[in-house]
């Protein structure tokens, strides 16, 4: 069973690559995810970094909120309404930095907060296209059937 999400918590994406020296028990959270249960962001952070990957965090703060009672059912269920904001940006990572009980009008509800992340080699963020072409690249890696998908060209200016 999935232990409970805290702040701290780093969800990544299938496929995401980890170097082989990191230390992370990766468990399953919700299809395309995994929860990483051994290491907070800090932990998983230091030891991407002793590696000379880097492990981004991205500015703007994500959130999905949870109707009901404050326990680990609706965590969850507020954790993948932000999973589905943030894959949308397409980064391999989410941290979790909130989880806020609250009530309106006598009712309860939760909110999950967080920022995406993104593991790569480079010191420099690579553009959406490399991202999805690297996303594709990881996938054809399990099923080489796939049709190989070519990169967006730029728009030019006339």
């Amino acid at each position: 069973m999935l232990s409970p999400l805290r702040v701290g918590t780093v969800l990544l994406q299938d496929g995401a690559f980890v170097p082989d020296s990191v230390q992370a028990l990766r468990e399953t959270f919700y299809p395309g995810w995994q929860a990483i249960t051994n290491l907070t962001a800090e932990d998983l952070d230091r030891q991407i970094r002793d590696e000379n990957w880097h492990f981004m965090f991205m500015a703007g703060e994500l959130h999905g909120t949870s109707w009901g009672s404050w326990n680990d059912i609706a965590v969850r269920c507020a954790a993948i309404r932000v999973l589905r904001t943030a894959k949308l940006a397409n980064f391999n990572g989410f941290e979790i930095t909130g989880i806020y009980k609250r009530k309106f009008l006598g009712l309860h509800y939760l909110t999950v907060t967080g920022h995406s992340r993104h593991i790569q080699k480079s010191g420099v963020l690579q553009k959406i296209a490399e991202r999805i072409q690297q996303a594709v690249q990881s996938a054809r890696g399990a099923d080489p059937s796939l049709p190989a998908v070519p990169l967006p060209t730029p728009a030019v200016a006339r």
